[in-house]
């Protein structure tokens, strides 16, 4: 892996936890239940992504620049084991920034103090503030569990996310909008606010095969109007952040940064033009006995267009300059006959920059798709 990592830029590390009480309706990440694990899968897990961290440090021997713990659900490890793992990756100094996700069922005053040594931010599962959308959607947590973990992390003062989900089947944008307002009383400094994915093979898939994209446009649009009165900035299509509070370690992922990911389904992205990318394909099981990396370089193009397609998801787009610097190649040479096809109110374009309106993020799949086409 040395060779693939640029010595002289930062490196983030996200490690997902695959531990989980049980599957949500519309998950499709990799996790395994409670109920095909145990405290000595835990337990090895523990061991052997500590194992990976220390060789980390030994291919590079900086501070990593973010640190994402995520899952699956982290808060299964337990706080002595998340505090564990937070100090060896940050051996070497603190990061800008450490996000450990958790559910609100592990949302505890003993949980928060005992890793608030080592983390900057928790993202908490809020997802949904209605029991019969938590019901819909699979979720363990309840209302009240989801209010309780609220308050604990408002009384403990620790910066955080609270995830929330809109276009769920059976309910409206104004439920969306109730639990936006209801959420914003806590005043998290972040909010992510998705539109439901489920893929097949779920059991959301199952209920509901097709999706409603009126539905979607209803809620995402009304959704983004009353964050934006609450004083959110929506700064990438599915986040929003007050006075800057930004995820610097997904800004990482939008920017093509370097980060490397440990444990089954992680994904890395080392170098910087052309890059590698990683994949652990194991799954627990095979983790546990011996895991595996899949290196996949990519060549220049495919690293343009990986580029592209992150960069668009934020409300700064392409940084022109970067892109040649990266790149060797002027974006408005390469991309200005597709870039005038498209509807002026989809984009702003200017010298420095080329990024998405609200409106192009609606249209962002098919927009990338035409710059790709063009190239």
């Amino acid at each position: 892996m040395r060779r693939f990592i640029d010595q002289k830029r930062p490196l983030s590390l996200y490690v997902h936890v695959p531990f989980c009480s049980r599957k949500c309706s519309y998950c499709a990440f990799y996790s395994v239940p409670s109920s095909e694990c145990g405290g000595k899968d835990m337990e090895r897990y523990h061991e052997i992504v500590t194992r990976q961290i220390m060789g980390i440090r030994e291919e590079f021997p900086h501070a990593f620049d973010t640190i994402y713990i995520g899952g699956g659900n982290p808060g299964m490890l337990g706080p002595e084991r998340l505090a564990s793992l937070l100090r060896e990756a940050e051996f070497l100094g603190m990061p800008k920034e450490v996000t450990v996700e958790l559910n609100p069922e592990q949302v505890t005053n003993e949980m928060i103090r005992t890793i608030r040594p080592y983390v900057t931010r928790i993202s908490i599962g809020i997802q949904s503030l209605d029991d019969d959308m938590l019901s819909s959607l699979g979720r363990n947590s309840t209302r009240k569990r989801n209010l309780e973990a609220l308050s604990i992390l408002r009384a403990e003062g620790i910066p955080y996310n609270a995830d929330l989900i809109t276009a769920v089947p059976g309910f409206s944008a104004s439920d969306s909008i109730r639990d936006i307002d209801e959420l914003s009383t806590f005043d998290p400094g972040h909010i992510s606010f998705y539109c439901l994915c489920y893929e097949e093979g779920t059991p959301m898939f199952a209920r509901f095969a097709e999706r409603d994209e009126n539905l979607e446009i209803d809620c995402l649009r009304s959704g983004w109007n009353r964050l934006a009165e609450l004083g959110y900035e929506h700064y990438e299509i599915s986040n929003f952040a007050r006075e800057g509070a930004y995820s610097r370690h997904n800004l990482a992922y939008w920017h093509l940064d370097q980060y490397i990911g440990l444990g089954p389904g992680a994904e890395s992205s080392l170098g910087y033009a052309p890059t590698c990318s990683v994949r652990c394909n194991d799954d627990l099981r095979t983790f546990l006995s011996r895991p595996t990396l899949d290196f996949e370089p990519l060549d220049m193009t495919k690293t343009m267009l990986e580029y592209i397609m992150v960069s668009l998801r934020t409300k700064w787009g392409i940084d022109k300059a970067e892109f040649a610097r990266r790149f060797s190649i002027d974006f408005d040479e390469t991309f200005s006959d597709s870039v005038s096809q498209l509807d002026s109110n989809l984009y702003r374009d200017d010298p420095e920059r080329f990024c998405l309106t609200e409106d192009g993020f609606m249209l962002l799949d098919s927009i990338i798709f035409s710059l790709y086409c063009a190239y």
